[in-house]
């Protein structure tokens, strides 16, 4: 059984193994990539994107928000939505323009890695986002990749940067409460 300490250390576990779930997804998503698995590494980036969904959720439903929690989470968020991304649309699109394909690459990794810390910075307070969020550049990214030509991905994924850079507000999913109806 229980003490009231090892619910505590529990109720925060929980959020923290999302977000390291989360990590783990997007590393392991970029193994796949080098091994020429792209289905099964975009369904990682996914899966990684509900593990960032809900370590937010939980860390706020069970009340053990942290301000190592929200580092955590950007770094994790960095490899999945930044990291990840980059490397698979090189290698199964970019790559075939190289030198413009590698530095379109390195401009959509440097503007999430901006994002995520000009979250953590400035806007981990409001209710909405400054800039595209990383899950959704990342799943914008991976569409483009497996939809388009690369010249049009590298135009793209360029574009999606400097909307992650912006200072176009987005919505936030995560800080969005369920309306209460009563009945009548």
């Amino acid at each position: 059984m229980l003490n009231k300490f090892g619910v505590i250390m529990v109720k925060k576990m929980i959020p923290s193994m999302l977000t390291l779930g989360n990590l783990l997804l997007g590393f392991t998503a970029i193994l796949m990539t080098f091994n020429d698995r792209m289905k099964i590494a975009i369904l990682l980036i996914i899966a990684g994107l509900i593990c960032d969904f809900f370590d937010g959720f939980c860390a706020r439903k069970l009340h053990v928000e942290s301000a190592m929690g929200k580092e955590l989470d950007s770094l994790a968020d960095l490899v999945t939505f930044g990291v990840a991304p980059a490397i698979l649309v090189h290698i199964f699109s970019l790559n075939q323009i190289p030198v413009f394909g590698i530095i379109c690459c390195l401009v959509y990794v440097s503007c999430s890695a901006l994002r995520l810390a000009r979250f953590n910075a400035e806007q981990s307070h409001i209710s909405g986002f400054i800039g595209m969020p990383t899950p959704l550049a990342a799943l914008l990214v991976l569409l483009l990749a497996v939809t388009l030509k690369p010249l049009a991905v590298a135009v793209g994924t360029l574009l999606i940067g400097l909307l992650m850079v912006s200072h176009f507000s987005f919505p936030s999913l995560k800080k969005v409460e369920p309306e209460v109806v009563e009945d009548c």
